[in-house]
């Protein structure tokens, strides 16, 4: 994944250091660009598709996460691409019955002549409600149409399959705990004092 766009914080971070030097920081202003962005669309860390649902748990836990921000921030999958690389995990999984049959065979025709270029062929994470921030990635878990094998796995999973079954039933809740989860993980590290130093430019470090 990548951030493009920073011509535009670098402009918002221009004018702001006119009215108030040295207060506001590229983090800040990405912040507020992100909440924008949920409220427009309906509304850190995001599971790369191979973990394993305890590695996932104890990635979450050693970074002051609990089970149910797991499942609720992978719930940022109801917006987004995979790769044809990445679905292929899923299509070749161990346990095939986990699979909608006619959603699987959609992502085999989708993904089929790829080949080496599966790399840049793309299948929405949320097939439903793809450019939506809503709830139907968990119902689509209900119905066996998890994109990438992690994702499903968290219904099978008895520490995380009743937090996808209420999400799925409670959409605003859903909304809610994303937003909330999101505000914990920008708490996190967060240098003060004199651990760190405000950006003058977002992607240099200041030079003195």
């Amino acid at each position: 994944m990548t951030l493009r766009g920073f011509w535009l914080i670098e402009a918002i971070k221009t004018e702001l250091e006119e009215h108030c030097p040295r207060t506001v920081s590229c983090a800040n202003i990405l912040t507020a660009a992100t909440c924008d962005v949920i409220r427009e669309v309906g509304v850190g860390y995001v599971p790369r598709g191979r973990e394993s649902v305890t590695g996932l748990i104890t990635l979450f836990e050693s970074n002051g996460l609990n089970v149910r921000d797991l499942v609720v921030l992978s719930g940022a999958h109801t917006i987004g691409k995979a790769t044809c690389a990445a679905v292929k995990l899923r299509l070749c999984s161990s346990k095939p019955e986990t699979l909608d049959r006619k959603y699987g065979d959609f992502l085999r025709r989708k993904c089929r002549h790829t080949g080496d270029f599966a790399e840049y062929e793309w299948v929405e994470l949320d097939g439903e409600t793809p450019t939506v921030f809503d709830s139907s990635y968990f119902k689509n878990l209900e119905h066996k149409m998890g994109l990438l094998e992690t994702d499903q796995k968290m219904l099978e999973d008895s520490r995380t399959r009743s937090f996808v079954q209420e999400m799925a039933r409670e959409p605003e809740e859903f909304k809610h705990e994303f937003a909330m989860a999101m505000r914990r993980i920008g708490e996190m590290q967060v240098l003060t004092g004199d651990e760190g130093e405000v950006h003058h430019k977002s992607p240099a470090i200041n030079k003195y």
